[in-house]
Formats: structure tokens, sequence, C-alpha cells
């Protein structure tokens, strides 16, 4: 640290009323900022929160991540600081690897090998009872749990509009997360139904009654 010496009052071999002229001598320290700075484990972390957000997030998800490594502070010099994630290379969850870029001031300082755990939490519909093939599901049916996610790409269905009123097409066991691949739209018309035949072309248009011979979805062909 640097020191300055004040002198106030001096006045070398000289007399004044014949007393000699106090000396006051004052020392000031001048303190210097330091040289660098350092990138916590929490600034990782919201780092890495933010970019896995933006690429994989839903509204429905709670996200977490807990910085394993390094467990020291990065040092960097001093400036405004900015990091960048690089590619996550997918949305599992679970103890994942990244690597952090850190800019100051604009200017790449260096790479930082991350090692966090990525957690995602969702409110996911299972069942309440053991459902089989071609059961609708309505409200009695289904209950949203919290629910651990091993990928942020899951397929849990999240909401009634998901579950209540589809067909259930393979087997659902009580209070288990419900996935979409399990679910489709009920059909329309049932194999036995009436329907009407029309034909339309050229300005004329024949009517016809008939009996469905299997089921089918809106927007599907079936036959008659």
């Amino acid at each position: 640290m640097s020191r300055r010496i004040l002198m106030t009052g001096l006045l070398v071999g000289c007399l004044l009323g014949g007393w000699p002229l106090k000396v006051d001598v004052i020392l000031a320290a001048s303190v210097s900022r330091p040289a660098t700075q350092v990138v916590t484990a929490p600034d990782l972390e919201q780092a890495l929160l933010q970019e896995i957000s933006r690429r994989y997030g839903r509204p429905a998800h709670r996200l977490s991540v807990q910085v394993l490594y390094p467990k020291q502070p990065v040092s960097v010099p001093r400036g405004n600081i900015y990091l960048d994630v690089d590619e996550l290379n997918g949305g599992r969850t679970g103890r994942r690897a990244f690597r952090v870029q850190i800019f100051v001031n604009r200017q790449f300082v260096k790479t930082v090998n991350v090692v966090g755990e990525l957690k995602a939490q969702v409110e996911a519909a299972v069942p309440v009872r053991w459902l089989k093939p071609k059961d609708i599901l309505s409200n009695e049916d289904i209950e949203f749990v919290p629910v651990d996610v091993p990928s942020l790409n899951h397929d849990f269905a999240l909401g009634l509009e998901e579950t209540v009123g589809k067909q259930v097409v393979r087997p659902l066991p009580p209070h288990q997360p419900i996935r979409k691949i399990a679910l489709d739209a009920p059909p329309v018309i049932h194999k036995g139904d009436r329907v009407t035949i029309e034909v339309k072309g050229r300005g004329l248009m024949v009517q016809a009654v008939g009996m469905a011979k299997t089921a089918g979805r809106m927007g599907d062909t079936i036959s008659d």
C-alpha cells in the first residue's frame, strides 16, 4: 500500500517568536481497488437456469440446478461479467456436465467446466385406479401430483385438456404418470352405428343411410 507524507507548517531553519515552528506530519493511505473479482457457484447456477429454461423450459416446469464443481470461486479480471452456456446436448435431468464461457467487458477470459445436478418437477396426471384400454377418462379417474421428470422433453399429461375425455389405448396402472402416447381421441362413430352417406358433385347431392362397419374418429375414413 502506497503512503504519502504530507507536511504542513514546515519552515526549516527559522524561528518565530523564539519558538520553533510546529511541524505536523500526516500519513495518508491511498487504498487501491483489487484487480480481480470472482464468479461464484450461484452465478453459474443462475446462468445455467436461464439457458436451460430458454431452450427446454415450460410454464409447468419447476427447475433447479446445484453446481457441484468447481467448488471454489473462479477468479477473473474486474469488469462487467457475461456468462455464456455452450450447447446443452439434450434435456435430460440428473448429474450433467456443462461448459460455461466467461467474458469480461465483452472480452473472452476463460472456459469453465461445470458439473451440476439438474432437477425438474411437474404436476402430472396419474390414474387413481387401474385403467384398461377403451376406457374414457373422467375427472374422477385422475389426480395431479408432483413428479420428478427424467427429461425436459417428457410427454407426461399435465392438464385436464390432455386427459379428460380421452380414450385409453394401453393399460394404465394407478399412481403412475400418464404419458400422452397412452391416450387418444375417442371415436365419434362406433361399429354398427347408423350413418348418413352423402355424395356431392356438379350441383348434385345424393344421400343414403348405411351402417358403420368400423369405429372412426373425427377425420377418419371408415367402411360402411
